[in-house]
């Protein structure tokens, strides 16, 4: 059987699209066919982005901390593109915080925009999904520090990524019956911008630690999003998919 991971007349919506492995996302979905829905708070980077990419992209600033913001992102998206077929839960901070000096506003600012919001997303996205009648595809943009805890001293963080990985398997669970397929990403270190937050120390810790020596890249990352949102990921929901070179094989 050949296969080629088309994503052909299906909208897809990707949060934290602007930069990272967000926009990584967004190109190679286009590229298999999607037209995509670029969210991000960055509004003006949300437009440049779709505007590179074309073939129908549109942009959309968003605000995923707050759940009525989620619910009409969900709704502005399926309105002006027509429907809403892949869900790519990408947003997240990750500022570094040990424990000894963490903050509550610093723990609720995390959970929202890292937890809350893929959770309310996706309840808002499952029942336009159902109602189109094709089923759907959500993925989840966990990390291998919700699978095995953070070794780059945030740990606040790596109990937003460990909810990602519960709530969606449960979620899928819920949704399986109407042909919805949840599923999530743990990625470990990768280039993006939200490793210049991390001192360089932490990050060779980081890199000697990885048996390919090396960080991954958003493009390697967006590849296996690309595979989970495609008619060929048909039997996989409620599963973790790690990319992490090595770091933690579980």
């Amino acid at each position: 059987m050949k296969t080629h991971f088309r994503i052909d007349d299906k909208v897809a919506l990707i949060t934290g699209a602007a930069r990272g492995i967000g926009a990584a996302t967004a190109h190679v979905l286009a590229t298999q066919g999607a037209r995509v829905a670029v969210a991000d708070l960055d509004g003006e980077g949300a437009e440049k982005l779709a505007g590179d990419i074309g073939n129908g992209a549109k942009s959309f600033q968003a605000d995923v901390s707050s759940v009525e913001a989620c619910k009409g992102l969900a709704l502005d998206v399926a309105t002006e593109m027509g429907r809403l077929d892949i869900l790519v839960n990408n947003a997240g901070i990750c500022p570094p915080q040990s424990f000894a000096d963490a903050t509550e506003s610093q723990w609720d600012e995390l959970m929202k925009i890292n937890a809350r919001s893929q959770y309310f997303l996706m309840q808002a996205v499952c029942p336009i999904m159902k109602e189109q009648g094709h089923g759907g595809r959500i993925v989840n943009i966990a990390s291998a520090a919700g699978r095995v805890g953070s070794v780059l001293d945030n740990s606040i963080y790596s109990g937003t990524k460990a909810a990602v990985l519960m709530f969606s398997k449960s979620i899928a669970r819920e949704v399986a019956a109407d042909g919805i397929l949840i599923n999530c990403v743990a990625p470990g270190p990768i280039e993006t911008d939200l490793m210049n937050n991390l001192h360089p120390d932490l990050l060779e810790k980081a890199r000697e630690s990885i048996p390919l020596k090396r960080y991954g890249t958003a493009d390697e990352v967006a590849t296996l999003v690309a595979f989970l949102a495609s008619d060929e990921c048909s039997y996989c929901t409620g599963a973790t998919f790690d990319i992490n070179g090595g770091l933690h094989m579980l």
